[in-house]
């Protein structure tokens, strides 16, 4: 056997983005099964503090992170999750990114949770990649901030007016979960300068 060819092969499958491929394949899959049976998979996975304090569906903070309202509701976040998914999972690996994704969502979630309960909005559902996908933008903010030579194209003046776009028509909309967008975006940023000083360090003792 070829080893070379073997080790071609090996690096090419590791700059496939795949976490970000299976992320967008299992929304839209499953938006497809909710198409075909109703309020049956929303009604057991959105998220809301009831679904939590109430009916103790804890699953419900990652279940819905996948479910999505609408066809223009799920498009808007794929979209962007295979945009910044393609890129930064190549950037950080497969691992890191996977734990900024779902930390961001996390993150989003819990944000959400507070608000609605100092609103007095518990029985108010959410679902929906958003968090996750704000989370992503905020993570490439902190990333260009922290090495912007890794990144040329990008600058993070550009990444606020997209952030700052995005937040401002979720608050012009009706029935968007604008805190959860705030939460996945300060929770990835968080998460962005983490990745950072990790890199950093790593490359030190490398």
């Amino acid at each position: 056997m070829d080893t070379r060819w073997l080790k071609q092969q090996l690096f090419r499958l590791k700059l496939l983005p795949y976490i970000t491929i299976f992320l967008v394949t299992a929304n839209v899959i499953i938006f497809l099964i909710c198409t075909f049976t109703g309020e049956v998979l929303y009604n057991i996975g959105e998220f809301s503090p009831k679904s939590i304090l109430e009916d103790g569906r804890y699953f419900s903070i990652v279940t819905a992170m996948f479910l999505h309202g609408d066809i223009h509701h799920l498009a808007n976040n794929m979209l962007l999750l295979a945009g910044l998914g393609m890129m930064m999972e190549k950037d950080i690996g497969h691992v890191k990114f996977s734990l900024l994704y779902f930390a961001a969502g996390l993150g989003g979630h819990i944000v959400s949770f507070s608000y609605k309960l100092f609103a007095d909005e518990g029985y108010v559902g959410s679902i929906g990649a958003s968090g996750a996908v704000f989370g992503l933008v905020g993570a490439l903010l902190a990333m260009v901030l922290c090495q912007a030579e890794s990144m040329p194209n990008v600058t993070w003046q550009r990444i606020l007016i997209v952030a700052a776009y995005s937040l401002y028509s979720g608050m012009r909309a009706a029935d968007i979960d604008n805190a959860a967008h705030i939460g996945g975006f300060l929770t990835g940023f968080l998460v962005g300068l983490l990745i950072c000083v990790f890199q950093k360090k790593w490359k030190r003792k490398a």
